[in-house]
């Protein structure tokens, strides 16, 4: 695949569900290139139905991403394993090790990397650029960065000083969670920013992120809310004035996540399903898994969804089939995993349908590795 083709690139947490949603994904994957937060070992592992010590963790990674993504491209940021825990748990840094997993797996993983990665993250990053000139790597630089960087030559320099090239880099310009009331605002600053420190056909791809899902809503049982996608709003806002960026940024954001939580969870979870509109994201919260009706208790919720105006047609993906099979109490309850899916699975359905009408191109949906009938069977 070529990153030139690449119009989104959202990021996401190291989760069986999310791993599972780029598998059964529509979206053409010469358009997709996902960007995964590894988070640290310790969270009960759906498929192992376990948790796994940290050499497991990192040992089955690369088995993982090839189930996930066969030999297609997924940018790993393994910041949050790169402590003395993880560390003693392998042989080489846990960067390498994941890279090296990935590869013998037959799977394409790049490594991201920030100005605060620690110097021994650097040194893998090195080792991995040495192995191969050609290699890609993504460089994030957070929103409120940008301002303490002097000039393009300086941008440039982060990756010169790791023996890399811009040229063989993805730059991901990140404004983490935003509520934004006035998108046009910020994406002139945004368009000021990248002026200055952005020249064309310097970097490989320039991406922009940035999401306004809510962290942790107070919401009772059997509530259900939306909240505006700001987010897509500040993208619009960036393609009405997209003259006055340099490059203009294909899109990124953090699905149905807010960039927080990565501590492993090992509670029981709670019947909720996540919905993303044109507008807004919609969440939709039951009970405890451990009272009533235990993993049945994701029926009402499902039906109380496919009540919602917004909600799309079975056929409109698999995780939109999904819900509505959960709506009509059909089949399993599924788990936390599985919801997690299909929620993720439509997110990235929808995302495919606005930008390909943004940028004019057709719409084309591809046979997903897994068919309806298999997840019947998870």
């Amino acid at each position: 695949m070529r990153m030139s083709d690449v119009i989104y690139m959202p990021q996401a947490k190291w989760k069986a569900g999310e791993r599972r949603a780029f598998k059964t994904a529509s979206m053409q994957s010469d358009r997709l290139v996902p960007a995964f937060k590894v988070t640290p070992a310790g969270s009960f592992d759906p498929d192992e139905q376990r948790v796994l010590s940290p050499t497991e963790y990192l040992r089955r990674f690369g088995h993982q991403l090839a189930e996930s993504r066969g030999r297609r491209l997924a940018f790993i940021d393994a910041e949050l394993v790169d402590d003395d825990r993880h560390r003693k748990a392998v042989d080489a840094h846990p960067l390498t090790e994941l890279l090296e997993r990935a590869r013998l797996c037959g799977a394409n993983a790049a490594p991201i990397f920030s100005r605060n990665s620690s110097a021994d993250y650097m040194a893998a990053i090195r080792r991995f650029i040495r192995r191969d000139s050609n290699a890609v790597i993504c460089f994030r630089v957070g929103l409120q960065e940008l301002e303490d960087i002097p000039s393009a030559s300086d941008l440039a320099a982060h990756v010169l000083e790791l023996g890399g090239a811009p040229d063989r880099t993805v730059l991901l310009v990140d404004g983490g969670p935003l509520q934004i009331d006035e998108p046009e605002d910020l994406a002139h600053l945004l368009a000021i920013q990248m002026a200055r420190l952005i020249s064309q056909n310097t970097w490989l791809r320039v991406f922009w992120s940035a999401t306004s899902f809510p962290d942790k809503p107070k919401l009772k049982p059997g509530m259900l809310a939306r909240f505006p996608r700001s987010d897509w709003k500040v993208y619009e806002a960036i393609l009405s004035i997209k003259d006055e960026f340099p490059v203009v940024p294909m899109f990124s954001d953090y699905m149905l996540e807010f960039p927080s939580d990565y501590k492993p969870m090992r509670v029981s979870p709670t019947a909720k399903l996540l919905y993303s509109s044109e507008n807004d994201y919609i969440y939709c919260k039951g009970n405890s898994t451990k009272i009533g009706e235990k993993y049945k208790n994701i029926f009402p919720v499902a039906a109380q969804l496919a009540l919602i105006s917004e909600m799309k047609s079975a056929n409109y993906s698999l995780g939109n089939s999904y819900i509505h099979d959960l709506a009509n109490g059909k089949g399993k309850t599924g788990n936390a995993s599985m919801w997690r899916w299909c929620s993720t699975d439509h997110h990235l359905a929808i995302v495919d349908e606005q930008l390909t009408r943004a940028f004019g191109i057709s719409r084309e949906r591809v046979a997903p590795i897994i068919h309806a009938e298999q997840l019947q069977l998870v």
